[in-house]
């Protein structure tokens, strides 16, 4: 809605019109009132990376003439088959940004980490949690979205985000350190690194979205078979409502689960170790001395916290950074922890 607002603003010409225009067909009467719709159509657009999608849609009988919609992976990519408009790189890296929307609390606060930050136990997103009570901006902070006031599924996995935002910060300079000095050793390391476990986890999200999609298919069968013993009268009206309300409220719930499984399994399936993208990252942001949004986005897929620790008397929290193309990166050589040591911050 946002980019349909400074579309609009901007007066810049819809699609429709645009086609009017060239073709010399009249012109529609809203030049410039762009919708979300019409955005969300070109930002999911694959063919602008310069491929082909075939079988996008389909039917299910000669006789049934409306077009259902295809699962991704039954559809067919031909790659490379007319100039592309934007990079693979940059439109995988809009669907996963797409799929972790970041919504304004009520107070209109957002904070530049909102959608990146998970939880390390349950695998969940951490809420961004601030009020108009809070004094300034310290006491802003993030906690486990299952964690529901110690009534839900996981642990607090509290964290203030001005700590959130050091230490993001202090990661990224000293991992982009490393690998400016160490350039060679990394992309060798990164090459041969854990690519296995990446390839097996890209299944296993595979496997539990055909095993969502065929509980879908068993509740359709189930709520069928209930509503004609209740035509029959085996059923009571009473006994009908329950059972119906129950597997009509699992099939929402597994139809949520696969829609972000399929999103999931489209983001990362291009995302095995691509070293080559991440380095011209690396080059493109030589000296970092502050975070925001635009470089979040574009060098950090996900930021994962763990349970704080009390040590010393004192609670210390864990995070792991993983990066764009290449996930989490380990510094592997201990020539190269001791130079960073005594390296300027990058």
């Amino acid at each position: 809605m946002q980019i349909a607002k400074l579309l609009t603003a901007d007066k810049v010409l819809t699609v429709t019109a645009y086609n009017a225009r060239q073709k010399g067909w009249a012109m529609p009467d809203n030049l410039y009132q762009w919708t979300s719709s019409a955005v969300i159509k070109i930002l999911e657009r694959r063919e602008y990376t310069g491929c082909t999608v075939n079988f996008k849609t389909y039917t299910k009988s000669l006789k049934f003439k409306k077009r259902m919609e295809n699962p991704v992976e039954n559809q067919r990519v031909f790659e490379d088959t007319q100039p592309a408009i934007i990079e693979r790189g940059q439109w995988e890296r809009v669907q996963a940004l797409r799929a972790n929307k970041r919504r304004p609390t009520k107070t209109g606060k957002t904070s530049i980490f909102s959608g990146l930050v998970r939880c390390a136990d349950c695998g969940a997103k951490l809420y961004f949690c601030t009020c108009n009570t809070y004094k300034d901006d310290s006491q802003d902070h993030f906690v486990c979205s299952n964690y529901k006031s110690n009534t839900g599924s996981c642990q607090i996995h509290f964290i203030r985000e001005q700590v959130l935002y050091r230490l993001v910060l202090s990661c990224i300079q000293r991992t982009l350190a490393y690998v400016r000095m160490f350039w060679e050793d990394f992309t060798q390391e990164m090459l041969a690194q854990d690519e296995a476990s990446r390839r097996a986890e890209l299944e296993q999200k595979r496997r539990a979205l055909t095993g969502a999609r065929r509980r879908m298919e068993d509740l359709d069968k189930i709520i069928q078979h209930i509503y004609e013993d209740n035509v029959l009268g085996k059923l009571t009206d009473a006994r009908y409502l329950k059972l119906s309300q129950e597997y009509e409220k699992e099939q929402a719930e597994i139809s949520r689960l696969a829609t972000a499984l399929e999103q999931e399994v489209v983001s990362e399936a291009g995302q095995i170790a691509d070293v080559g993208r991440f380095l011209e990252l690396v080059d493109r942001y030589m000296e970092i001395q502050e975070l925001d949004a635009a470089l979040l986005n574009e060098m950090v897929s996900k930021i994962v916290v763990h349970s704080p620790e009390r040590i010393n008397g004192r609670k210390h929290v864990t995070i792991e950074v993983y990066f764009t193309y290449v996930g989490k990166i380990l510094v592997p050589l201990q020539i190269g922890r001791d130079a960073l040591d005594q390296a300027e911050p990058a």
